[in-house]
């Protein structure tokens, strides 16, 4: 697959399985919208549109065009996990050498690696370990009427570790055993308030507040973004004190000598938008 982010408007498709399940990949401006299509079962994944997704992150993450990934789902719905049907491809495969492969887990890794503002938009259904691929992304937009359940306890299987992990962090212990072992369904609002979506809108005006959350990242340093993420990385992996000072203090030595921020403050002097692609 070749995508650069020149190819303005232009969507890439990729095919796979009967069903034609499948991710297409769409560059709108600086922004890749990557949208999950298996209708058929709720945009569920299969182990080709799992490859395809690995494919897709690894170029838009080396494109310097692109500063923001967009993941959706077709038909109004964002994904209903892994498909039923693929769950042995998908997280029991095994490598040339026989190991154990879950792709899933890639998955989880490249967008949560990834360089680029990276947001899910959440609509629609939301089952299975859809809630744990929208949360490996940095931002989620859910809409007020989306159905989530994390229901693996109900096909006897264990949630994926980086699923489990990040949901004790978001949500406690008490409420990732009540989530993980009763499978229940619980309101879009209550998992707002629980810290598994970012930010919830009515469904009709869900594309708008998108719209808006995209244009002020454009508006907004480059540079500050960049390093933001990195420091709050950083501070997640509890890395070694010294270590950890020692980075900041190099960041900080850094920051204050960045051409965006000389930029940015000549705007807001001369009271106009900063062009931080020419600093």
């Amino acid at each position: 697959m070749s995508m650069t982010a020149a190819q303005t408007g232009k969507q890439e498709v990729l095919m796979s399985g009967e069903n034609k399940a499948r991710v297409g990949v769409q560059i709108q401006g600086s922004t890749a919208v990557v949208l999950l299509e298996n209708e058929r079962q709720f945009n569920a994944l299969t182990k080709d549109m799992c490859l395809q997704l690995l494919g897709a992150f690894a170029v838009l993450s080396a494109d310097p065009a692109v500063s923001a990934i967009v993941i959706r789902g077709a038909g109004g719905n964002f994904c209903a996990g892994i498909a039923i049907d693929q769950m042995d491809q998908v997280l029991f495969d095994k490598d040339a050498d026989g190991q154990l492969l879950n792709h899933f887990d890639l998955v989880d890794r490249a967008i949560t690696g990834c360089p680029k503002t990276t947001i899910a938009v959440v609509e629609g259904n939301c089952f299975g370990g859809a809630w744990q691929l929208a949360s490996a992304c940095e931002i989620q937009l859910a809409a007020d009427d989306v159905k989530l359940a994390i229901t693996p306890a109900k096909i006897g299987l264990v949630f994926p570790r980086p699923g489990i992990e990040r949901l004790v962090r978001t949500v406690g212990e008490s409420r990732a055993k009540y989530l993980l072992y009763s499978g229940a369904r619980i309101p879009a609002a209550e998992a707002l308030d629980w810290g598994m979506f970012t930010r919830m809108h009515p469904a009709a005006q869900l594309d708008g507040e998108l719209e808006s959350l995209l244009q002020a990242l454009q508006g907004n340093s480059p540079y500050s973004i960049a390093r933001t993420r990195e420091a709050i990385t950083a501070h997640g992996q509890e890395p070694a004190a010294a270590d950890y000072e020692s980075w900041w203090a190099r960041l900080w030595e850094e920051n204050g000598e960045n051409p965006e921020l000389a930029e940015g403050r000549r705007a807001f002097l001369e009271r106009r938008a900063p062009r931080y692609g020419d600093a």
